[in-house]
């Protein structure tokens, strides 16, 4: 990673002191240059390790106030954009229950769970193309569940999703949110249809909908229709299944969401199911809902392509967990931790954009994006000659495990991560003699 990224990313941080912005840098370099070490591993000197804990326990240093001035740079560049940008939410965990002297952290959704909740939207540009470009977060949300609830607190958790399109602002045209299958809110769907978003959400719920000026429970009416379309997908071997590509069966109602409860005050939403599956593969299905238009095939296939770029939000949580390895740091508070993650949730977005600016430019040469002596170790190492982008990356894979036989797709993000961890050691080992 680039060190003028981090300087860019906080150049507009505000923590109140100077110097607090300055340590933010330092500490931000340090954990991009060697992302999955502990925090002692990070710094050189008793001096530094120190300072970075100083930072951690400073009360002005905040998960928010970090990330707050990333979040407006996003939101930013995806007003300014000309292609569709897609705002990708979803939640999960960091869990600690082989840490029980940490203090201050809650409830998981493990029985036996110790750790603290967060809940992420990643912004990516959509090109015509089907690539993706990852812009950032344009908010992230993280706290400890308490206990117990409190008998007055009538909040859910829930609420978060439509809450973070609030902290977002206004949408643009072209900007569309993608969510799975938690997302499947009748709130969160009238809310954000309201503020004027654009919608394709993965559903959850058995509904009784309205189609064609009758009322029908959702699953087992749409399950009887018949395809009105085909596609293509290539599928990764799991467990007795082998990769290869399958063939995919769609077919799509337009409807109406009905209110839930009796005496409802809230208004009905006109959207489309769109079913997708795979007769050969039973498990395979997906039943989406939007608010896009869908008049043909092809603005169906677009939406089922715009869902697919959902799976870049579980890339981003396997950089955070897999890659930075931030379940396994030692601080002892979880206000500090809290802040620790406000760090590395901004620099895992870059993480993944280096992954995605490969695959968006495959055939660019090697040289225009990666630094000489990188090229020169894998060139040594894996007696190859390094010619694209692609090939860079794929080599890298390589040193992960990665076989690269035509059946086995391109690399996916844990193996990539394996091959970049063995790389650094290369590095800083010296392998390479001038």
């Amino acid at each position: 990673m680039k060190p003028q990224w981090i300087h860019q990313q906080f150049a507009k941080l505000d923590l109140k002191d100077v110097r607090l912005n300055r340590r933010a840098i330092t500490i931000a370099e340090a954990c991009a240059a060697h992302p999955e070490k502990s925090l002692p591993e990070r710094f050189e000197d008793w001096a530094g390790l120190k300072a970075a804990y100083r930072f951690f326990n400073n009360p002005k240093v905040t998960h928010q106030a970090l990330q707050k001035s990333h979040y407006q740079e996003v939101i930013e560049k995806a007003r300014w954009s000309e292609d569709l940008v897609l705002f990708i939410q979803d939640g999960s965990e960091l869990l600690f229950n082989s840490h029980p002297w940490t203090h201050g952290l809650g409830p998981t959704a493990d029985s036996a769970g110790n750790g603290l909740m967060f809940h992420s939207c990643l912004v990516a540009k959509y090109h015509e193309s089907g690539e993706t470009e990852i812009l950032g977060l344009s908010y992230q949300e993280a706290w400890i569940r308490p206990e117990k609830k409190s008998k007055d607190d009538k909040s859910k958790e829930s609420e978060v999703w439509l809450r973070t399109l609030k902290k977002i602002g206004r949408p643009q045209k072209k900007w569309v949110h993608v969510g799975d299958r938690a997302n499947d809110i009748y709130d969160f769907l009238h809310g954000a249809s309201n503020d004027g978003w654009n919608f394709v959400v993965r559903a959850r719920h058995d509904r009784k909908v309205e189609i064609n000026g009758a009322q029908k429970r959702l699953f087992p009416w749409i399950r009887k229709q018949t395809a009105k379309c085909k596609s293509k997908l290539y599928v990764k071997a799991k467990g007795e299944e082998f990769s290869g590509e399958v063939t995919l069966e769609i077919t799509w109602t337009k409807a109406k969401l009905l209110p839930p409860g009796k005496g409802s005050v809230l208004a009905e939403e006109e959207v489309t199911y769109i079913r997708v599956w795979c007769p050969d593969r039973p498990q395979l299905e997906w039943l989406l809902i939007t608010n896009l238009p869908v008049e043909n095939e092809e603005d169906v296939l677009k939406i089922i392509a715009i869902y697919r770029k959902r799976w870049l939000i579980e890339d981003y949580h396997k950089v955070l967990k897999t890659g930075f390895k931030i379940e396994d740091n030692q601080l002892k508070q979880a206000s500090r931790i809290l802040a620790l993650f406000g760090l590395v949730g901004l620099i895992a977005t870059q993480l993944l954009a280096m992954r995605e600016h490969c695959r968006l430019s495959p055939t660019r040469r090697v040289e225009e994006v990666v630094p000489k002596r990188w090229i020169m170790l894998i060139e040594r190492k894996l007696k190859v000659k390094l010619e694209t982008v692609r090939d860079f990356w794929r080599c890298l894979a390589r040193l992960g495990g990665f076989i690269g036989r035509k059946s086995d797709g391109e690399p996916g993000w844990q193996t990539i991560w394996k091959g970049y961890r063995r790389f650094r050691d290369m590095l800083e080992g010296g392998d390479l003699l001038y």
